[in-house]
């Protein structure tokens, strides 16, 4: 039996040194998607610097220098037809404001969506939905199972082009992190969508899990 203890010892000193040594994933910040960023290294949600314009309601020049800018401006004060750009850039503001408060993780389940550049299976709730009904029907479903047409393509900057038979879609990695304190890697997602064959077009973000190799993917 001592034998045995005194085998075990170092193997379990071993394991326990391994476990703690293992490197955390920082979490990372992808500016490629977030036009109009002009900042080389974040150090704050206040210091990033923006570049970017709208025109307002009575078409005036609206420049925006600043994420803390975009939160203040209202729906109203932006012009209709530059609406949807509007969107796009208080998604890129919370992606960021997510980014910075993120933790590190010890695991990554994401590698589909990371690497292989695949959303086909993701829920069909990553999506942007038109109603609460819609949002139902797509519960338990994945996105490549819900749509009658399905049709995905690399984009450029690592994006994810999507056409189903509604909607033109872009997924965009835009952060990734541990936001919500369980030490495994989420994603932030933007979706620029466009309907197709109407005018409709806007951006939403998704946060993206997956707790383990076995299970599948959540859309929060």
């Amino acid at each position: 039996m001592m034998r045995l203890v005194k085998f075990l010892f170092p193997f379990i000193i071993m394991a326990t040194c391994s476990n703690s040594m293992a490197e955390d994933i920082k979490p990372q910040f992808f500016p490629d998607f977030f036009t109009g960023f002009e900042t080389q290294k974040i150090t704050g949600y206040e210091s990033v610097k923006l570049d970017y314009d709208l025109t307002s309601k009575d078409n005036k020049n609206v420049h925006f220098s600043s994420c803390t800018q975009v939160d203040k401006v209202k729906d109203g004060d932006i012009l209709m037809s530059e609406y949807h750009l509007l969107t796009m850039l208080r998604v890129n503001c919370q992606a960021l404001k997510k980014y910075i408060l993120a933790d590190p993780s010890t695991k990554s389940y994401l590698q589909e969506i990371l690497v292989k550049k695949d959303v086909s299976n993701l829920p069909a709730t990553a999506y942007p939905f038109v109603s609460e009904y819609d949002r139902k029907t797509r519960w338990g479903k994945k996105l490549k199972n819900y749509h009658k047409k399905f049709i995905m393509k690399s984009g450029r900057n690592g994006a994810i082009e999507v056409e189903t038979e509604t909607d033109s879609l872009l997924y965009q990695v835009v952060a990734t992190g541990d936001f919500n304190g369980d030490k495994i890697e989420d994603a932030l997602i933007r979706i620029d969508w466009r309907v197709i064959g109407a005018f409709g077009k806007g951006s939403k973000m998704v946060m993206v899990t997956k707790m383990s190799a076995g299970k599948g993917f959540e859309a929060r």
